[in-house]
């Protein structure tokens, strides 16, 4: 690869379309020092949040969203689609990047629009079981597909199996300063709950009605999503609405996860080796990529009416299960995505 490559990174609308993306940045950076990097991204103050503070140049441009249920605004978002190709093509021409990488993502498409017609060699990474709809699209324009579920491989020779970026740092958090954040005492075991942006209120019931259940024999860590609290205290309960830089603290004194089946989510916890309990959102995304990982044994998946206490407690308390899960997690987890990816990049 020639010095200075300049790479184009885009994907947005959410955590799991940026904080991948950065872990790719840096695995580039760690390859090749000075390649130039910049980042377009949606005008969300989500997208602003996530990238302020990385290093890397943002550009922000419009987009519509790209939704699969019928909304007015679906009549409106082609012209904002539009005005961010005009954008996208401005930034190009400006960038001259060698690489165009896609994360998905509404933002994303009219960026891979304006790249393709500038004939530059475009590479996409689908996190789920199933492509969304900006990548499905982007698909036939892209050199390169990395995948993080094998399924995806049986729709050519362009798409490569690489797992899902990881922000390593997850994994260098403090036990001292997990247990200064929540308060909590070594020798309890310690549960983490999170339902992610689209699915907090579910799990947050399920908690509600376990609750002092739960809480004589977990300390938990509960995830609540924004103005989502419980309205539940206890001594062995501490509740967050959003956890960024504090969360690998969290992961260092955490015993069993309860979350949804988001891909970046699994993939963290398999990187982790993680025991989890997964609840999926009702949708074929989730309920694809927990039906993986519960087929390798890397989960275990609710079902039904099934409550949280019994399935927390029975996991606890089975330790062998808990080292074949976490045999199963380091399988998964064995990929080294970001090198992978980085090296398809600058290949």
């Amino acid at each position: 690869m020639r010095k200075s490559v300049r790479i184009l990174l885009t994907g947005g609308g959410s955590g799991g379309h940026i904080i991948p993306n950065l872990a790719v940045a840096s695995a580039i950076k760690d390859r090749q020092p000075d390649a130039k990097l910049l980042y377009v991204s949606s005008r969300s103050k989500l997208d602003a949040g996530l990238l302020k503070g990385t290093g890397i140049p943002v550009r922000r441009i419009f987009s519509g969203k790209w939704r699969r249920y019928f909304s007015w605004q679906n009549f409106i978002d082609p012209f904002f689609v539009l005005l961010g190709f005009f954008q996208s093509l401005i930034i190009l021409i400006r960038f001259r990047p060698h690489i165009v990488f896609s994360k998905g993502g509404f933002v994303s498409l009219p960026v891979v629009l304006a790249a393709f017609l500038l004939r530059r060699r475009i590479i996409l990474h689908e996190s789920d079981s199933r492509m969304g709809i900006a990548n499905r699209i982007a698909s036939g324009l892209a050199s390169v597909v990395c995948v993080a579920f094998p399924d995806l491989l049986k729709k050519g020779k362009k798409y490569r199996m690489t797992g899902n970026p990881i922000r390593t740092e997850i994994a260098q958090g403090s036990t001292a300063k997990g247990y200064r954040l929540t308060g909590f005492k070594a020798g309890i075991p310690v549960l983490l709950v999170w339902g992610g942006s689209q699915g907090a209120a579910e799990i947050n019931n399920l908690i509600k009605k376990d609750f002092e259940n739960l809480t004589r024999k977990f300390q938990i860590i509960h995830i609540t999503g924004p103005d989502k609290d419980i309205g539940k205290k206890n001594s062995n309960y501490i509740s967050f609405e959003y956890l960024d830089q504090e969360l690998k603290h969290i992961y260092a004194i955490t015993d069993l996860v309860i979350g949804r089946a988001g891909a970046n989510s699994l993939y963290e916890l398999a990187y982790l080796g993680k025991p989890n309990i997964i609840i999926p959102l009702n949708n074929s995304d989730q309920l694809n990529n927990a039906r993986y990982f519960e087929e390798k044994g890397a989960s275990i998946v609710r079902k039904g009416t099934d409550r949280l206490f019994d399935m927390a407690r029975n996991l606890w308390q089975n330790k062998a299960l808990q080292n074949a899960m976490k045999k199963a997690l380091a399988e998964i987890s064995g990929n080294h995505a970001n090198d992978k990816i980085a090296s398809i990049i600058l290949d």
